[in-house]
């Protein structure tokens, strides 16, 4: 099984920080990407944010068709801690997570070069304490390369979306969701 992780930043009265994954078989994923391929913006990634109301629906709705399960990993509340510090709990929880589900790829958006070699050394370090396994691989890709990177994107541009009406998520794609909250 392979992954693709997302992150995001929401204020619900406190912030949280959301990292997420979403996971699919080598045989599903060409299905998940050429239908995700249809929203996006030619030559863009999608971008659940750029989309606007009117976008976000036929977005929304196609996410329980893909064959894809969701691991999202919320730290909460964000108070004092850097957004990176952050990132760092919920990268080190979310890996365990893929790891334990017997994902053996995770595949995460490109950021800045400084910020893709301290993701490394993260990932070593996880390794090295034994967190994870030597079977867990990780890439670094662009987002506007690798269409399952923008399937995260839409689960967490949902559910923060949701958190901050105070409404209910799609039960279709809220199925599909494993939520894990952490205190940071």
């Amino acid at each position: 099984m392979d992954a693709w992780v997302d992150e995001s930043i929401r204020t619900v009265g406190e912030p949280m920080y959301l990292l997420g994954a979403s996971i699919t078989s080598p045989e599903s994923y060409d299905t998940a990407a050429e239908v995700l391929t249809r929203f996006a913006p030619r030559g863009n990634k999608l971008h659940w944010r750029d989309l606007g109301e009117a976008g976000k629906k036929p977005v929304i709705d196609a996410i329980p068709e893909l064959c894809l399960h969701h691991v999202v990993v919320i730290g909460a509340p964000m108070i004092d801690i850097r957004q990176e510090r952050a990132r760092g709990r919920c990268f080190e929880r979310l890996l365990w997570e893929l790891d334990q589900a017997g994902v053996t790829k995770v595949v995460f958006e490109s950021r800045t070069p400084h910020q893709d070699r301290t993701d490394r050394r993260r990932v070593d370090g996880l390794r090295g304490r034994g967190v994870i396994t030597g079977e867990l691989r990780a890439e670094w890709r662009r987002g506007a390369e690798e269409p399952l990177l923008w399937a995260p994107d839409i689960v967490l541009g949902a559910l923060g979306d949701a958190r901050v009406a105070g409404t209910e998520l799609d039960a279709r794609v809220a199925a599909s969701i494993q939520e894990i909250v952490i205190s940071l």
